[in-house]
């Protein structure tokens, strides 16, 4: 017997991987020069040594931790995310929380050569458009994935913008992974087609 829920799961989310959006400066982009135009802006950063700031509120930023580390240690890119519980506490205490991803930000140095890539489900997040309105204010280029309404304050504020048209976060969440790594591996040159021998991240054994 069919099971309509799994299957339903999958096709919606083929559904919102094909029909996301993506933006250059609020207006709609082709895929394939959107994608290729966020390589570029990778392999400059790569170059001259400078870094990407995530962010993200639970779940997305649990994506936002996943993807520094892993820009960083395979990506051969600097990246940060504000794990740390203490900082994160210390900053919402003294200036709130909407407020304490953009202190961290001026902490770490932000550079207009520096991007920043905020994760959230509805675009709304207060803390995450603070960090996006301070980009715009200070020309940092940045990057925002966002889904649900497609009038949420994210596209509207970064240079680039990914939008999932689902209803769900979950979908949506899901979705957001996947255009991270889609980012993360055209950069580094990873596919998964028309290869025949298993990517290895071991150090004694490091394989692309």
């Amino acid at each position: 017997m069919e099971n309509k829920y799994y299957s339903n799961y999958f096709k919606s989310i083929g559904q919102g991987l094909e029909n996301s959006l993506f933006y250059a400066n609020q207006q709609v982009s082709e895929p394939e020069l959107f994608f290729q135009t966020i390589k570029g802006i990778l392999t400059k950063l790569r170059e001259t040594r400078n870094k990407i700031y995530f962010f993200g509120n639970g779940a997305s930023a649990a994506f936002a931790n996943h993807m520094a580390l892993d820009f960083s240690k395979n990506g051969k890119i600097l990246s940060r995310s504000l794990s740390d519980s203490a900082l994160l506490t210390a900053l919402s205490n003294d200036y709130t929380y909407e407020k304490a991803m953009l202190e961290y930000l001026k902490i770490e140095g932000v550079s207009k050569d520096d991007l920043v890539i905020t994760i959230s489900s509805s675009g709304n997040s207060p803390n995450v458009v603070s960090v996006l309105e301070y980009c715009k204010e200070n020309n940092i280029k940045s990057l925002a994935l966002s889904g649900l309404k497609n009038d949420n304050k994210s596209i509207t504020l970064a240079d680039y913008s990914i939008y999932v048209p689902m209803k769900t976060y979950g979908m949506v969440e899901c979705i957001h992974q996947i255009f991270l790594h889609l980012i993360l591996d055209e950069s580094m040159e990873i596919f998964e087609w028309d290869r025949n021998d298993f990517q290895n991240m071991n150090a004694s054994n490091f394989k692309l």
